[in-house]
């Protein structure tokens, strides 16, 4: 599993230089964007993703966004192709026990506000991605491995949690949900195509929820998957390696795009808490 999760780190290195760019908010709102361009363009990528696939409720809206940039800026980030952003990829902190105590989505996230964020929590948790149908292929493993990278590895973090959706269960819901999740196709691949996403990039299931989410096509199930930190034990040891490793990061991964004028010029004042 170790050699998994560094194999898939490889990709990132086969992008095309400048083709695609993933920044963090945090950074976006201290070089002086458009925070108010920011927030409305997370609202309409996640609406976009989301709308038709589940309820309102767990749709972004203006006040979600606005509570998220003033909560963790740093643990949110996105992508940006031909300087037009594609991609968002939100996480908060927690604490294991909060995996075991809040079951749903909803629980998880402070009804999508994310009010449960710890910024001294001891894992993170995967609380969305949403990515433009238009986007390259690539865009989704980037953007999940800059945050794995940046926020696990770099802040010394003991796992990474995600829900992941099943959304093809509903085509085979004459098989009961356990052997759905864990049964693989001839090729040795799972039977459903997001879990495989999450998996081929080194993720593990932990367990199956009933009542996720309102999630027609998964069924409302949910499973719980985590992307454990192979060198937790070295950085709580030495923390500076984690320091290291975070710098690494942000300079591998991290870039700020080059917006028109009209995007690129703060409307808002946002005073940025400090990191986890």
């Amino acid at each position: 599993m170790f050699k998994k999760k560094l194999q898939a780190f490889k990709s990132v290195g086969r992008r095309k230089k400048d083709a695609l760019i993933i920044s963090r908010v945090s950074d976006l709102i201290e070089a002086g964007f458009n925070t108010e361009y920011l927030m409305e363009e997370f609202v309409r990528i996640n609406k976009e993703v989301w709308s038709g696939i589940t309820q309102d409720n767990y749709i972004w809206t203006k006040e979600m966004v606005s509570s998220h940039f003033k909560t963790c800026p740093y643990a949110l980030f996105c992508a940006f192709e031909n300087n037009k952003l594609v991609a968002t990829l939100t996480t908060i902190c927690l604490f294991e026990e909060d995996m075991v105590t809040k079951k749903s989505w909803l629980d998880k996230t402070g009804n999508g506000f994310l009010t449960t964020h710890t910024p001294h929590g001891t894992i993170g948790f995967g609380v969305d991605l949403s990515v433009q149908k238009n986007a390259s292929g690539k865009v989704s493993d980037n953007i999940v491995l800059a945050a794995l990278f940046i926020g696990l590895l770099g802040e010394g973090l003991k796992a990474v949690y995600v829900g992941s959706r099943i959304p093809s269960y509903h085509k085979h819901k004459d098989i009961e949900v356990e052997k759905y999740v864990y049964g693989l196709r001839k090729s040795g691949k799972p039977l459903d195509p997001e879990l495989y996403f999450y998996l081929k990039n080194g993720f593990e299931i932990v367990e199956i929820i009933p009542d996720y989410m309102d999630d027609p096509a998964s069924l409302n199930y949910g499973v719980l998957i985590k992307w454990e930190n192979p060198l937790y034990r070295i950085t709580r040891t030495l923390p500076v390696i984690k320091w290291i490793i975070k710098r690494i990061g942000e300079k591998i991964f991290l870039k700020l795009p080059i917006l028109p004028e009209s995007e690129n010029c703060d409307t808002e004042s946002i005073t940025l808490p400090s990191g986890p």
